[in-house]
């Protein structure tokens, strides 16, 4: 028998159960979007998505989504601050002589200082032409204003700890909505200024196009705050190893019911996980887990252990099951269900493991460990839709970690059809 069955039966890799997965969120894809489209641009060191963004980069940010990037390198400097560097003085001087930013004091714009989310969220709400002026929202409030207009999607912004990451998904996400007062989206208003390259705008035209019905077809799930879902994985995962053993696959089978309570933001889960492998007697997990009060509680036949989690993990959790937000998506594809009862079917890839799904992983990452570092050959869900309803959705993964284990689990959810 090998060690690695032996092992894994024997429940010791099942307290896998009791800790948050370490999958952690990651936009390098939306860095690499903006960067196409000319509005992002990294340094020596690539993009630097995992500090926090300076209030010199905010403004550049700023003034290319406004489209003003060659007006403001026309711009002769004459505003006060005496701590910019060259390339800052462009964007900083359009943006104070157009009323949009001021500095830290009379005399100092502090470039390098760090800049919020708050600060950014007011960034880009001016840039998709709302302003405090017309009372379309206020300084003090623009973080929840930046998530009601849909530039902040809490399932992928983190407020709280706010990086470039956050800054590349908030911005790719506000180049897909509508300006105020006008028609088509801020990138088609980008191009039609001459801002953004047309021919390199095209694709995410029609992404963002095919994103929006997308929304609109699963809109009655936004509605949806509390309701139940059933699921099951489907396959397992194995070991490869050289020599006469060849290889061992272990196979999953699960049980899992999961209540989603997004106004109260609490979740609750009953779990049973089933191991089974050849010449070992089955192995059979019972665990629960419940998230309230921003702390997550989970049970594996004994004592409840805690763990808090933060406003951003918690949106994650409770938005495993809805629309994908759009900075996770890589492709997205629509197609109709006459043979089926549903009115549509969407089929979603991925160019990364969205956190949004970690806490779905629970019975992968109980088997294989944590699969952090694994090479992903196909990220995809698809979602079955009917009344703006997403009544099924399957999540395809398929790895290879870099101890040899692999594996291509689906997971299967419907929703409880008495969610109301």
């Amino acid at each position: 028998m090998k060690k690695w069955i032996r092992f894994a039966c024997a429940g010791a890799v099942l307290a896998g159960m009791l800790t948050a997965s370490a999958l952690a969120a990651d936009f390098t894809a939306s860095a690499e979007h903006l960067s196409e489209l000319g509005l992002f641009r990294g340094s020596e060191q690539g993009y630097e998505l995992d500090r926090a963004p300076t209030r010199g980069e905010a403004a550049a940010m700023l003034v290319r989504l406004l489209g003003a990037e060659d007006e403001a390198q026309a711009m002769a400097y004459t505003a006060p601050f005496t701590d910019l560097a060259d390339w800052q003085k462009p964007y900083v001087q359009y943006l104070y002589e157009g009323g949009l930013t001021n500095g830290a004091s009379a005399t100092a714009f502090e470039p390098e200082g760090e800049c919020t989310a708050q600060m950014y969220a007011a960034f880009l709400l001016r840039a998709l032409g709302y302003t405090e002026a017309a009372g379309d929202f206020t300084y003090a409030q623009a973080v929840s204003a930046a998530q009601e207009y849909g530039v902040y999607d809490p399932a992928v912004v983190d407020t709280a700890d706010f990086l470039r990451d956050d800054v590349a998904a908030a911005s790719y996400t506000a180049l897909s909505l509508t300006p105020k007062g006008a028609e088509g989206t801020l990138l088609d208003r980008l191009v039609a200024d001459g801002a953004v390259n047309a021919q390199a705008a095209a694709r995410y035209q029609e992404l963002f196009d095919t994103y929006a019905e997308y929304r609109a077809d699963t809109a009655g799930m936004d509605a949806l705050t509390a309701f139940s879902i059933r699921s099951e994985y489907l396959g397992g995962v194995g070991f490869r190893r050289g020599g006469a053993d060849g290889e061992t696959v272990l196979s999953m089978q699960t049980q899992e019911a999961m209540t989603f309570d997004r106004a109260a933001g609490t979740m609750q889960a009953n779990r049973v996980l089933t191991l089974s492998a050849p010449g070992v007697e089955d192995t059979t997990v019972i665990a629960e887990s419940e998230l309230a009060d921003g702390v997550m509680r989970r049970r594996l036949g004994g004592d409840w252990s805690e763990q808090p989690v933060s406003m951003a993990e918690q949106a994650r959790l409770l938005a495993a099951y809805g629309p994908v937000p759009l900075a996770y998506i890589g492709r997205i594809d629509k197609g109709d269900h006459a043979d089926y009862p549903y009115d549509s079917r969407w089929t979603i890839s991925f160019d990364s493991l969205p956190a949004l799904y970690g806490e779905l992983m629970w019975p992968v990452e109980s088997t294989a460990g944590s699969l952090d570092g694994a090479e992903f050959h196909a990220l995809m869900l698809v979602q079955n839709v009917k009344d703006n309803r997403i009544m099924t959705q399957g999540l395809t993964v398929e790895f290879t970690t870099q101890d040899g284990i692999y594996g291509q689990p689906v997971l299967v959810s419907r929703l409880d059809p008495e969610s109301e």
